[in-house]
């Protein structure tokens, strides 16, 4: 309580001193077009011309004080106003600097809608990463072991820091975000993080990879929305390689949008026909999914529910 009382302080004296300067600034302003006016005999609009042109040093001389009063203003205004303007564009070119450094290293906070959050940065990640870019989706990686170089590089946005913490989560947005990526090794870090991500975002939904079997039922229950295991899933395609390796080609095409096929889904908003569905020419209805199964045999024309969904493949090749 007292750390954050004397950091309320601090900011709250900052504030305090830039307002002086912009108040300062003000005064110089209006003091020297209105002393300027009355000496030189200049209108008001002519007098504030020359105070600007004073205080930012650009001097064109089409106005020069020729009485005693008017030389006293220029003295007043130039020791007061270019210190003064000198100091406001020093604190914007900090400002300006100390945020493209902050976004360099991951240390500034996003201000994103509607995003998804990859914790972490692996070889899942960059696999995920691609997916999206193709989909044109907004997304940040966070991680407290990031390769700064390489997403900067790869211009990626980035937040440095652990994403099990709740003030590591907010500079990523976590409020505002739709969807977080965990395609983490480790089963207990991902449910530490799932359940910090869903505390502050109750409505976010979390995909997660599983290392062990014996974890799936409890990263349910930490709110993990789809679960991956990736052990099952590379143990089927492995088997399925060696008796039919075209069926696991095929899955691997389909599994990408960036090649060869890719695999969609349709949510139906209201009742209507399968015929009505808007579907370009390379665009094929493989399954319908409705009430928790999927439905392979049905006619074309056959009547869809509202939250029923269709799986929809189509070449992505073009």
């Amino acid at each position: 309580m007292l750390i954050w009382l004397i950091n309320r302080i601090r900011a709250f004296k900052k504030q305090i001193d830039k307002l002086r300067i912009l108040l300062l600034l003000l005064f110089v302003l209006i003091f020297g077009s209105i002393a300027f006016s009355y000496f030189e005999k200049k209108g008001i609009w002519d007098a504030v011309y020359w105070v600007l042109v004073t205080i930012t040093t650009v001097g064109y001389g089409d106005f020069t004080p020729e009485t005693t009063g008017g030389r006293i203003t220029f003295v007043l205004v130039a020791l007061g106003g270019i210190g003064t303007i000198a100091y406001v564009i020093e604190q914007l070119v900090s400002f300006s600097t100390k945020r493209a450094l902050k976004k360099l290293f991951g240390s500034e906070a996003m201000k994103m809608k509607k995003h998804t959050i990859i914790v972490g940065w692996n070889t899942k990640a960059e696999e995920a990463v691609k997916e999206l870019q193709n989909e044109d989706e907004a997304f940040l990686v966070v991680g407290s072991e990031l390769n700064q170089a390489e997403l900067n590089a790869r211009e990626i946005l980035h937040i440095s820091g652990d994403p099990t913490k709740s003030e590591t989560l907010k500079r990523c947005g976590i409020e505002a975000a739709k969807t977080m990526m965990i395609p983490l090794e480790n089963d207990s870090e991902t449910i530490m993080i799932a359940l910090a991500a869903r505390k502050l975002n109750p409505g976010i939904k979390i995909v997660a990879t599983c290392e062990a079997r014996e974890h799936v039922e409890m990263m349910r229950e930490a709110g993990i929305d789809h679960i991956i295991s990736y052990a099952e899933i590379s143990g089927r395609l492995l088997a399925h390689a060696v008796s039919e390796p075209v069926v696991v080609s095929f899955i691997m095409d389909a599994s990408t949008s960036v090649e060869g096929f890719d695999l969609k889904q349709i949510r139906v908003g209201e009742k209507t026909r399968l015929s009505d569905i808007p579907l370009s020419e390379s665009e094929k209805v493989i399954a319908l999914y409705r009430s928790g199964r999927f439905i392979f045999h049905f006619a074309t024309d056959v009547m869809l529910d509202e939250g029923d969904y269709l799986v929809v493949i189509s070449s992505s090749c073009g």
